[in-house]
């Protein structure tokens, strides 16, 4: 009996529109190799992006549609919290809800990125995190070019993602990432 797997992605999979999406794709195409995989994505509206279409060996899909007002107004909680404002923003009390009442099931957990991270490093069970990039490297170049308000906000973000980058670091049995400069990076940062 192969072993059942919780894929969690920050966005609808499919169809691919971007590289980000191709990366993931590929990924869960993987994943199924080795796991019975359910997916769960969050999607800004009512599109159709049923993985099983496009994966057969995708089990069950979970779809929350989560509006960009929305997602907007779950970002404003950075200023109670001490998450990064893209963790802020993916970040759905419904959605984790559901993985509460799911997550017994499965003896793995994968998240994309560290968008969906929180939804998945407090789990006992084994934990993967595709971090794709050094956000905080990102935030680190964009607030040395800004100017006032959002140069606030970049330095904020930067220090956060730092921070919760090596967080996730600590608690993911397996991290992948998708340069060695990004990994120099997050690595240098935990010294």
């Amino acid at each position: 009996m192969a072993k059942k797997m919780l894929f969690i992605s920050s966005r609808p999979i499919f169809p691919i529109t971007g590289g980000d999406q191709i990366r993931t794709a590929q990924q869960l195409e993987l994943l199924c190799q080795q796991f019975d995989v359910d997916v769960l994505y969050l999607t800004p509206d009512n599109e159709d992006g049923e993985v099983g279409k496009y994966i057969a060996s995708v089990g069950r899909t979970y779809r929350f549609p989560i509006s960009r007002l929305k997602h907007y107004v779950l970002t404003l909680r950075f200023l109670f919290n001490r998450l990064p404002l893209q963790v802020n923003y993916y970040y759905s009390r419904g959605v984790a809800k559901k993985i509460d009442s799911i997550i017994g099931e499965y003896d793995a957990v994968f998240c994309n990125n560290i968008r969906t991270a929180e939804y998945g490093r407090r789990y006992p069970v084994v934990k993967y995190l595709d971090f794709v990039d050094a956000i905080s490297m990102n935030y680190d170049k964009a607030r040395r070019k800004a100017k006032g308000l959002k140069r606030l906000i970049y330095s904020i973000d930067y220090r956060r993602c730092r921070r919760y980058e090596q967080q996730c670091l600590e608690v993911f049995d397996s991290c992948a990432i998708i340069s060695d400069v990004d990994n120099n990076y997050i690595q240098s940062c935990a010294k």
